[in-house]
């Protein structure tokens, strides 16, 4: 099963099981209804932001939502701090310099740069790029650590 298809299927049940319409859902999470219904005829996935929210909302780990762990975790996990501190504390961690990720990962030195300063966060797909690079979780990589 692909991410969108993973995707879908989770967040399909996750609202059923809190008894959500996808317009109160699309209100509580200022989240645009068109974007939403897009995403669930999977004509295209949601941008990370919005992931977030989600994850953020039903206190799920984003990992689940993409359907990169099997099943939904009783852990509860920290929200989702600005990008770029949770990326400082991952290079922090694991010893890595910006230019050692350029090198190895081939992403750019503009991109690296805007998010390590906030300028702006990585695509989901670079999100999934680095945490395949640090062998962890997305939301290790986005600093949501569990509670």
């Amino acid at each position: 099963m692909n991410l969108q298809d993973a995707f879908v299927e989770n967040l399909k049940e996750l609202m059923i099981d809190n008894d959500l319409s996808v317009k109160t859902f699309c209100e509580k999470l200022d989240i645009g209804n068109s974007e939403l219904y897009r995403c669930l005829r999977k004509e295209n996935l949601l941008i990370l932001s919005s992931i977030i929210k989600i994850a953020d909302y039903f206190c799920c780990s984003i990992d689940f939502l993409l359907g990169l762990a099997p099943y939904l975790s009783d852990d509860k996990l920290n929200y989702t701090p600005p990008f770029n501190i949770a990326f400082k504390q991952i290079l922090s961690e694991y010893g890595i310099t910006r230019y050692q990720l350029n090198k190895h990962t081939k992403i750019s030195n503009s991109s690296i740069d805007n998010w390590y300063n906030g300028v702006h966060s990585p695509s989901l797909d670079n999100v999934i790029r680095l945490a395949k690079y640090f062998i962890c979780t997305i939301d290790k990589l986005l600093g949501r650590d569990y509670q």
